[in-house]
């Protein structure tokens, strides 16, 4: 059987859960004697996430493409060092799951019997509440995946490259910016869970404002 583990991607997570995931393991970590030499060191990781804290605020504040991307370049490193720090607390912890959970890091549930999730339905993008952003809709499928993962691309001749895959854990209210004013562009979701991922959903189709 498969060790439950602290998960270890966070680099496509909304800024608002990786905000959440940086307090929780910061004030669950300190002083906890189970893991006592934390690598990357606590304080480091405490800078990188006031660091982050302040450019989403400006971002969000002013909404500037530069804003925008300042906040970006802040949260990689902050989601890369909490990765590292993931991996120490698994190397202590080898599976025993009360020394996962109190690291505050959301851990792998041992496997369940389910099945693949089926095509996600009901895609819907509209338009977010500033120029250039948008938001993505789509039907729940609950407790049958774990998280959603979506992609868009330019609708143009030849066809465009798709975006990398994001992922996220809500069927509401994902906010895409920025993204390029009078272009089309379309979207495509998908479900995940223990047993795989499901067909992408059909498309849907957008012109930015």
């Amino acid at each position: 059987m498969a060790k439950t583990k602290a998960l270890i991607g966070f680099v496509k997570m909304k800024d608002d859960e990786l905000m959440i995931l940086g307090n929780t393991v910061i004030n669950a970590m300190t002083g906890n004697s189970n893991f006592t030499t934390p690598s990357p060191a606590l304080d480091d990781i405490k800078t990188l996430l006031e660091d982050f804290s302040v450019k989403l605020a400006i971002a969000r504040k002013r909404g500037s493409p530069e804003d925008t991307a300042r906040k970006d370049e802040s949260k990689e490193p902050l989601a890369e060092a909490l990765q590292q720090l993931a991996y120490y607390v698994n190397s202590v912890a080898k599976g025993h799951l009360s020394t996962l959970l109190s690291s505050g890091f959301p851990t792998s549930a041992p496997a369940v019997g389910s099945i693949i999730p089926a095509q996600v339905q009901g895609v819907k993008v509209s338009d977010g509440r500033q120029s250039g952003q948008l938001r993505l809709d789509f039907e729940s499928q609950g407790r049958a995946a774990k998280l959603y993962e979506y992609c868009y691309r330019k609708v143009e001749t030849p066809e465009a490259e798709w975006s990398d895959r994001l992922t996220t854990t809500s069927s509401r209210g994902n906010i895409i910016a920025p993204l390029e004013v009078a272009q089309l562009y379309e979207f495509k979701v998908r479900a995940v869970n223990s047993k795989g991922a499901g067909d992408w959903s059909q498309t849907e189709t957008i012109l930015v404002r």
